[in-house]
């Protein structure tokens, strides 16, 4: 008896001790004039794929080991000026983001014939597959390079994505990131528009609907797509894919590093020019 006593203790304390190694913040974003919750915005430690997102209501809460002590929490919104805060233990933290400028693209109106056009990955694989869905409140965000034609510039009307077999929900949030080609890799952010829907989700092609964004661009780039957990449950998507199309990164978490992945995700853009 006293031993299993003694086993007990030597549980309890082994317990109190991983909880004092690990760091905790939490807290609500909010937009610094009008003071209404910030959702959805990134949260993570640069390149080290640990993060997580702010749900609906703008709050927030993230666990740290003790090794990320002297790292900086790095809260990004492609709508608003990025912060960095040191992380340490922080409970109810208030953060107010600052919007960002507004910076539109120029529109030129011509009135020659358009073309339409699908770039990007158009087929699958039906024995190859990417996970693109978090099991934790975060985001695994997908992202396939669009070579656009020489000397045009194009407005992006839709992006298609491939969902396969193997998920557990009926529809999630879903957000459209452009990014700069730097070196045939993702690069910083290029249109500075929240495109965020609310999808079901079911297998086979998802489209979604840009024409209400301006989303012109002149030179090659990537589209990333994230797939944002709408609660705290954890869901399983698998993002159809093919082995002989390159070009296709990943990246595990936000603010985590893009690796380039073997193939290509079934992505696609069409656009207008």
């Amino acid at each position: 008896m006293k031993k299993t006593i003694s086993t007990f203790i030597l549980f309890q304390l082994i317990g109190i001790i991983t909880f004092s190694q690990e760091i905790v913040m939490s807290g609500l974003l909010v937009d610094s004039e009008t003071k209404s919750p910030v959702e959805f915005a990134n949260m993570g430690v640069v390149n080290k794929n640990k993060g997580t997102v702010s749900n609906l209501d703008g709050k927030f809460s993230i666990k740290f080991s003790k090794e990320f002590t002297g790292d900086s929490l790095t809260i990004s919104h492609v709508v608003y000026k990025t912060v960095k805060i040191p992380i340490k233990d922080s409970e109810d933290l208030l953060i107010q983001l600052k919007p960002n400028e507004n910076n539109l693209s120029e529109v030129v109106v011509s009135n020659k014939k358009k073309k339409n056009r699908k770039i990007g990955v158009k087929s699958y694989n039906p024995l190859v597959w990417a996970s693109t869905a978090s099991k934790e409140m975060d985001i695994v965000e997908s992202a396939k390079q669009i070579k656009i034609p020489n000397n045009k510039t194009v407005w992006v009307k839709d992006v298609n994505f491939y969902l396969r077999r193997g998920f557990e929900t009926d529809s999630a949030f879903i957000r459209i990131n452009f990014y700069e080609n730097l070196d045939d890799r993702p690069g910083d952010k290029i249109i500075f528009e929240d495109i965020i829907q609310r999808n079901l989700i079911k297998q086979g092609w998802v489209n979604i609907d840009l024409t209400k964004h301006s989303v012109y661009l002149e030179e090659d780039f990537f589209v990333g797509v994230e797939i944002i957990p709408g609660s705290i449950k954890p869901f399983e998507l698998f993002l159809g894919a093919i082995l002989t199309k390159g070009d296709a990164f990943m990246r595990k978490s936000s603010q985590g590093k893009w690796e380039e992945v073997q193939g290509a995700q079934s992505i696609n853009v069409e656009v207008e020019y």
